[in-house]
């Protein structure tokens, strides 16, 4: 062969195989398409599954229905329930202690921001079950966001959730007000008319349980959905560290947007404000001045909560006369909507010993009957994009369907510490009239010397 010849066929070599590269790029990689199904076993297995909030029962039909397909599998349910005093931080730290030991469930829930502090505790989905690109079609975008590191699924939801506007409709009525603030001013411009105060300026009606920390017990998530709002980028890029006390991209003049929202937001607690209508106050015995922000709302003491969808059932069992509305959430622009999702998803421990199987139950929970069964079982809006046209004219459930393509989430590796460190900020600018700048930069020390 001569050495023209032997250069023209390594040069059709490398035009092929690059042409070959190419077509594999197009169909979205090998990753999502050339790995084969996993196998399920025909062998007896018992999957032990831990889940909180939601009755033991509310999964028995799709459950029965999986294993007439699968009569060889056994699904034991196992209800976590919190003691008093106890959050979902302790379900978290007994269940991270547990897989670390060895043991554990093979399946549990995952909270949206736990993925970064449990990832190694997760047995990933097997891409053969199911692709990062089908994924990515059935789920909004803040779930991918969520639950897809490095080209892995490592959680699946079955409902989704996000912040919105509580608002008693017999106040609103009273004062002759139509609609429910769509903007923060619009917000703002509320106050004076739904606050009421008694001879000495004690709060006996608060417009909005807002500005405060220890009586908000979502408020680090309320701070974090106003920073977004006002264009905050909560971490660098590779989410090593917290930037939101930097200013706003491509703003000229800077715009520090975590100082304004965090203005925004204590105005509401603050004594001498034009919209001062709350207090996270305590007399002498350690009792609350004023009650905390939805035990307020139930008792109709204040006009207005920022709340989620799980919230509902809690009004209307503790106050089933109380008239109120939901709305989606007060937005700074109405032409860049944000608000912060929070639910959770359901994933595999990297101890169980039937991975497959385990994931195989989760993949077929999101199919539309599926979906849809579990809807009616709990009322949670479905995660699923197919389904969520059909949620958005549902009463008091309908603003989470309608925010959910503007849903954010923020990278976080140690939630509880993390919401302690926000509470700590609120505190220093509202009790201890620290600047909100000072705050803020003391917030993200504390946050980036976090492990």
């Amino acid at each position: 062969m001569t050495n023209r010849h032997r250069l023209y066929s390594i040069f059709l070599a490398l035009l092929i195989g690059v042409s070959l590269t190419a077509l594999s790029c197009k169909r979205g990689g090998s990753s999502d398409t050339t790995e084969a199904p996993p196998v399920i076993s025909n062998e007896p297995i018992t999957l032990e599954y831990w889940r909180l909030w939601d009755e033991s029962d509310a999964l028995d039909e799709l459950i029965n229905s999986y294993t007439s397909k699968h009569p060889n599998i056994t699904i034991e349910v196992k209800k976590i329930s919190l003691k008093p005093g106890e959050t979902i931080y302790d379900y978290q730290q007994n269940l991270i202690k547990l897989i670390a030991d060895g043991a554990g469930p093979d399946m549990f829930m995952l909270h949206n921001d736990w993925l970064p502090y449990q990832i190694n505790q997760i047995a990933p989905m097997p891409a053969g079950l199911m692709s990062v690109k089908d994924y990515r079609n059935l789920f909004p975008d803040v779930v991918q966001t969520d639950f897809i590191s490095n080209n892995r699924i490592y959680a699946v939801p079955y409902y989704i959730d996000d912040l919105m506007l509580f608002y008693n409709t017999d106040i609103f009525s009273a004062k002759k007000i139509k609609q429910p603030p769509r903007t923060l001013q619009d917000l703002v411009d509320l106050i004076p008319k739904l606050t009421e105060k008694d001879s000495r300026g004690n709060i006996t009606r608060s417009a909005i349980t807002l500005g405060g920390n220890d009586g908000i017990p979502r408020a680090a998530d309320i701070l974090a959905a106003l920073m977004m709002q006002y264009g905050a980028e909560m971490t660098s890029a590779d989410h090593t560290t917290a930037t939101f006390n930097l200013p706003a991209p491509d703003t000229n003049p800077p715009f520090m947007a975590s100082q304004n929202a965090l203005s925004y937001y204590t105005q509401f607690a603050t004594p001498g404000s034009p919209v001062y209508t709350y207090t996270d106050a305590k007399n002498a015995d350690g009792s609350r001045v004023f009650p905390s922000d939805v035990q307020a709302f139930i008792e109709g003491k204040a006009a207005m909560m920022f709340g989620y969808a799980y919230h509902v059932p809690l009004i209307q069992q503790f106050a089933p006369k109380l008239r109120f509305e939901t709305a989606v959430l007060p937005q700074r622009q109405i032409q860049n909507p944000i608000t912060i999702a929070n639910y959770w998803g359901e994933t595999v421990s990297k101890n169980s010993q039937h991975p497959n199987e385990a994931w195989d139950f989760i993949k077929f929970m999101t199919k539309r009957n599926s979906q849809s069964a579990f809807f009616r079982a709990t009322g949670h809006i479905p995660a699923s994009k197919e389904l969520q046209d059909t949620m958005t004219s549902r009463r008091y459930y309908a603003p989470v369907a309608q925010q959910i393509d503007y849903a954010k989430s923020w990278y976080r590796k140690n939630t509880p510490e993390i919401e302690s460190i926000f509470g700590r900020m609120i505190d220093s600018v509202v009790k201890d009239k620290i600047s909100p700048e000072v705050a803020i930069d003391v917030a993200v020390r504390d946050i980036n010397k976090l492990e």
